[in-house]
């Protein structure tokens, strides 16, 4: 059995890019991990205050896109990315 570290190749709040991104994957045979998560709120106590919201005058979506890749697979998912979808910013998502 193979074990795999995973690291993040893709990151966005655009679902539509999200599926193009795992479409490319599958069709070069690249084992991958893709998560949907809701961003976590900024304060407790039931507050729930919406990061994107707060931050940004337009509508952010609450969910992150993600997908992992095992770290063997990491340079082959990104140049297979690479100019197709939107780029993985270092600090922070890449928004609609």
């Amino acid at each position: 059995m193979r074990i795999w570290k995973k690291t993040v190749v893709y990151r966005s709040r655009d679902k539509n890019d999200w599926m193009k991104a795992q479409n490319l994957l599958i069709g070069e045979g690249i084992e991958h991990w893709p998560f949907a998560s809701e961003e976590a709120p900024m304060a407790g106590c039931g507050i729930k205050i919406h990061p994107g919201k707060f931050w940004s005058s337009q509508d952010v979506p609450s969910v992150i896109y993600r997908i992992d890749v095992a770290v063997e697979d990491k340079e082959r998912a990104d140049s297979i990315l690479a100019g197709k979808v939107q780029p993985v910013r270092s600090y922070g998502f890449t928004t609609l």
